[in-house]
């Protein structure tokens, strides 16, 4: 969890579902700021943990929140940003020593068809893709409110009522933009293989997450 509590309130992040935006407005009610967005800055300051119970206990009396996405939007997200955007692949110690013969660049059917074996490769890929339930815990009526990675001016706008601060998106970062990849795109073994993956987070935030 990541709280405040001269506010009282706590943020249970989760990865891939808007983190990076939300930490690095949240950074604003902090008393050490970036010079300039930095995602690096605000994840090592506001780490995202796996769920803790007694963490979470602590923060009973606190506002709690946190913010999901659709867990197939989620996961075909990990392909566009991690292997096409960040291209982490090419970082990875395994992948560069020759230990593991995995395509650094694979095409979406390879990557999800693999993606065991690109978790093992990567802590960057096994990290983003693993379930969000890992951060947020099973259940979802204990938090004061859900937000979607869709929605995020809802989070913001809340929260500068909330503490009294203007709170902001930050500007969207300059990178390449890969075109979204969509089910469809994808061959009918690799569909089965990420709905299967999907499958628990959908069954825990039922009722939870915004109808497309």
């Amino acid at each position: 969890m990541v709280d405040f509590e001269e506010f009282e309130l706590a943020y249970a992040p989760v990865p891939k579902a808007g983190s990076t935006v939300v930490k690095t407005a949240l950074a604003t009610l902090g008393e050490t700021l970036p010079e300039a967005d930095d995602p690096a800055w605000v994840h090592n300051h506001m780490p995202t943990r796996r769920f803790n119970s007694e963490t979470f206990a602590r923060s009973a009396d606190f506002w709690r929140f946190t913010v999901i996405r659709d867990p197939i939007e989620r996961l075909l997200a990990v392909y566009t940003d991690l292997i096409l955007g960040r291209d982490v692949l090419a970082y990875a110690a395994d992948v560069r020593r020759g230990r593991i013969d995995m395509p650094t660049r694979p095409d979406p059917d390879f990557f999800f068809q693999n993606l065991d074996r690109y978790r093992a490769a990567s802590f960057a890929i096994k990290h983003h893709a693993m379930k969000q339930m890992v951060f947020t815990g099973p259940d979802l009526g204990a938090y004061d409110h859900i937000y979607d990675a869709g929605r995020l001016g809802e989070v913001v706008s809340d929260l500068s009522c909330m503490t009294g601060r203007r709170i902001t998106l930050p500007a969207p970062a300059q990178t390449v933009s890969h075109e979204p990849l969509k089910m469809r795109d994808l061959k009918p073994e690799t569909r089965a293989i990420i709905r299967a993956e999907a499958a628990a987070d959908y069954e825990a935030f039922s009722g939870f997450l915004v109808a497309a």
